[in-house]
């Protein structure tokens, strides 16, 4: 399974959607995928027809029949390749608080 990286946000291929999965609507041209807490900054990704985000039991899924760019202020674009997505965080592990946390952009 293909995985991709841009900055802080993880995508992990994945055998498909969950069936009880619900559509996430656009925000205005793009689907927002995961915004920055202090900086306003998103990682995007272009509304169109070929490409589909859905959310199930809090974690996002992206579906991609031709590809799709993810765009961000501060990281190149990249280029996922057709198929389904979950949308994950980078995780930390801070060993003197002994916790996993999520690394932030």
């Amino acid at each position: 399974m293909r995985q991709y990286q841009q900055g802080d946000v993880l995508f992990a291929e994945v055998d498909g959607v969950p069936a009880a999965a619900r559509a996430v609507a656009a925000r205005g041209t793009s689907y927002v995928l995961v915004e920055g807490e202090t900086t306003g900054h998103a990682h995007t990704v272009e509304a169109a027809p070929e490409v589909e985000l859905f959310e199930a039991d809090g974690v996002l899924y992206l579906r991609t029949k031709t590809g799709a760019t993810v765009e961000h202020q501060e990281h190149h674009p990249i280029t996922l390749a057709p198929g389904a997505y979950e949308v994950g965080r980078v995780q930390e592990y801070d060993y003197d608080a002994e916790e996993r946390r999520a690394v932030m952009d």
